[in-house]
C-alpha cells in the first residue's frame, strides 16, 4: 500500500487542522439540522477540567435568566456579569451557549442529555409567595411557596448553597477514554504546530472505543494525515473524531454505544508510530480540549 506522502514537520500541525476541519465541514453540512445542540442540554466540565472550565448551558424555548438561577443555583447577576448580557429586559435567544459558574449537578434521568429546560422549568411565582422587602421584621430566613419550592436566596445565600452541593454531587465526566495509553501529542500549539485533539500511544490492532453513545456521521479516509477516521455525533452538539486507525468497524449512520468498540488502532495517514489521534468538538468548528472531558487515567 502506498504511504501517504509526508510534509515537513512545521506545516504537520496546520495541515491536520485544515484536514480535520474541511472533514466535518462536509459532514455537518448534511445533517446540521438534525444533529444541531438541543435546547436545554447543560454539559458540566469533565473531572480533568481545568480550574477555569464551567458547566455550559443551551437556552431552550421560554428560558429566562430566573428560571435558569433557580434551576442551577447559580445567581441571576452572575449568570448576567458572565455572559455580558444585554437589558434589563435580559432576553435569551434558543440555542444561546451561556456559562454557569459553580453550577450544582442535574442528574439525567432520561439517559439522554439534559432536557432541563422543558422539563422543570418553574412556574411564575405568586406575589403573594414572595418574600418581604429585606430589613423587613417578618422576613424568614427562606420561604416556601405554595407548592413547597424555596423562593429565590440572597446571592450570598444562593452561592454558600451551592459551594455546598457541588462539592457533596461532583458531576462525572462527560466521555470515557477511547484507549488508554500514553498522551503522546497534547492539545494545543507546541513548538509551533497545532494539534486539536490529542494522539493517545497505542499498539497496531487495539480496540478504539466510542467515547460516548452517538451516530456516525462519517467513516473514510480522506482527510490528509487522519488516515481511517470516524467522526461521532452526540447529545448536547458534541462531535467526536477518531483518528490513524488501521481499520474502521462501523460505517456512516451507525448507531453507537458509550464503550463500543468501532475501529483499530494504527499509524495509517502517514503517523510515525500506532496511535489513535482523538478529537472533541463543539456545534461542529469549536475544538474542545479532550482532558477537560475525560476522567483521569
Amino acid at each position: 500500500m502506498k504511504r501517504a506522502p509526508r510534509y515537513p514537520s512545521r506545516w504537520a500541525g496546520w495541515m491536520r487542522t485544515l484536514g480535520t476541519t474541511a472533514a466535518l465541514s462536509v459532514a455537518l453540512g448534511a445533517c446540521s439540522n438534525v444533529f444541531g445542540p438541543k435546547g436545554g442540554t447543560m454539559e458540566y466540565p469533565g473531572s480533568g477540567a481545568g480550574p477555569n472550565a464551567v458547566a455550559v448551558y443551551v437556552v431552550n424555548e421560554k428560558d429566562t435568566v430566573d428560571s435558569i438561577s433557580q434551576r442551577y443555583g447559580v445567581s441571576s447577576q452572575t449568570i448576567i456579569d458572565r455572559n455580558k448580557l444585554k437589558g434589563p429586559p435580559y432576553t435569551l435567544k434558543v440555542g444561546q451557549y451561556i456559562e454557569l459558574p459553580g453550577a450544582r449537578f442535574v442528574a439525567d434521568n432520561t439517559g439522554g442529555a439534559t432536557q432541563a429546560a422543558a422539563a422543570t422549568s418553574p412556574g411564575p411565582v405568586k406575589r403573594d409567595n414572595l418574600p418581604p422587602p429585606p430589613g423587613s421584621k417578618s422576613e424568614p430566613a427562606e420561604h416556601k411557596t405554595a407548592a413547597g419550592q424555596p423562593t429565590p436566596l440572597s446571592p450570598a445565600a444562593e452561592a454558600s448553597k451551592t459551594e455546598a452541593t457541588v462539592a457533596a454531587t461532583p458531576p462525572p465526566p462527560r466521555m470515557a477514554w477511547p484507549l488508554h495509553g500514553k498522551v503522546l501529542v497534547p492539545y494545543g500549539t507546541q513548538g509551533g504546530q497545532k494539534n486539536d485533539g490529542i494522539d493517545i500511544q497505542a499498539a497496531t490492532g487495539d480496540p478504539v472505543k466510542a467515547a460516548d453513545g452517538g451516530t456516525v456521521i462519517y467513516a473514510g479516509s480522506d482527510v490528509a494525515h487522519l488516515g481511517n477516521l470516524l467522526l461521532v455525533q452526540h447529545q448536547g452538539g458534541y462531535i467526536t473524531a477518531y483518528g490513524n486507525n488501521e481499520a474502521l468497524l462501523v460505517k456512516k449512520g451507525d448507531a453507537v454505544k458509550r464503550g463500543q468498540t468501532i475501529a483499530k488502532a494504527g499509524n495509517s495517514g502517514g503517523a510515525a508510530s500506532p496511535r489513535l489521534h482523538f478529537e472533541v468538538r463543539r456545534g461542529g468548528s469549536k475544538t474542545v480540549d479532550p482532558m477537560t472531558v475525560l476522567p483521569a487515567q
